[in-house]
């Protein structure tokens, strides 16, 4: 079981320690698509919530643009970070004694309750056993009524299909800066599948579907995609939409 984790957590580690230095920069103005993706998952992970005077955690927190745009909206905010790479830790501005290397059961934080735990991009890259950890960890940490904010990349997405039809190639032409590439296993997730996994641990409140986009698309016409993927996102939920969304956004309360 151990093996099988610290496997998964250091091919992650090692991988997001060598793209940390350029990180920041593929979701700025060098690409437009992730630029808009990445700024429509902050937006629907911070819908509805007030965070002023909260304690908040960030499970795999990266560069730190979630902590960014919070403590922009809400200054006294009480925002700790963790994230198994440490040069991701290097390139956030969180403070240095609010971020925690490695996996967040690992450490005995400060904070020993949360009002709200997000954990954005990550699950694609756990091993089955340190999502569960993970579940885990959250359901013992929250406070009442507390939030998790979670997304995880979607099973039933064409944007999952393009992606594993790419992968060998990508991974031929040498572009281990690219997850596609890099050889790190990928988890996806359906809608369903999700719901059973939080159960035991959370009350899902609500399985949203984000990132309209499909591969390479959004890349090579993103001034096509952007427009096609703010129209999609209009759209009432249904089994089409769920195809053309590569992510599921998910809101869940720990039980009282």
């Amino acid at each position: 079981m151990d093996t099988d984790i610290n496997d998964t957590t250091k091919s992650a580690a090692h991988f997001f320690d060598a793209v940390s230095s350029t990180y920041r920069e593929k979701y700025s103005h060098q690409s437009p698509f992730h630029r808009y993706y990445f700024n429509e998952r902050l937006e629907k992970a911070l819908k509805g919530l007030d965070l002023s005077e909260k304690d908040v955690l960030d499970i795999g927190s990266g560069t730190g643009n979630l902590y960014d745009r919070v403590v922009a909206q809400w200054p006294s905010v009480r925002f700790h970070a963790t994230d198994v790479s440490a040069g991701m830790l290097e390139q956030s501005s969180v403070p240095g004694e609010r971020t925690f290397l490695g996996n967040a059961y690992d450490h005995d934080l400060p904070v020993r309750r949360f009002d709200v735990i997000f954990m954005l991009g990550v699950t694609t890259y756990l091993s089955g056993l340190e999502l569960a950890r993970n579940l885990a960890f959250m359901e013992e940490s929250l406070k009442p009524g507390g939030r998790v904010v979670i997304t995880f990349s979607n099973k039933h997405g064409l944007d999952t299909w393009m992606r594993a039809i790419f992968r060998m190639p990508a991974r031929l032409l040498g572009r281990k800066d690219r997850v596609l590439a890099s050889g790190l296993r990928l988890r996806t997730y359906t809608r369903r599948e999700v719901i059973a996994l939080l159960g035991p641990h959370l009350v899902v409140d609500e399985v949203d579907m984000h990132n309209h986009t499909i591969f390479p698309f959004g890349s090579l016409l993103p001034d096509l995609a952007i427009p096609l993927a703010r129209h999609l996102d209009r759209w009432r939920a249904s089994a089409l939409k769920r195809w053309l969304s590569s992510d599921l956004l998910v809101r869940a309360h720990v039980r009282s």
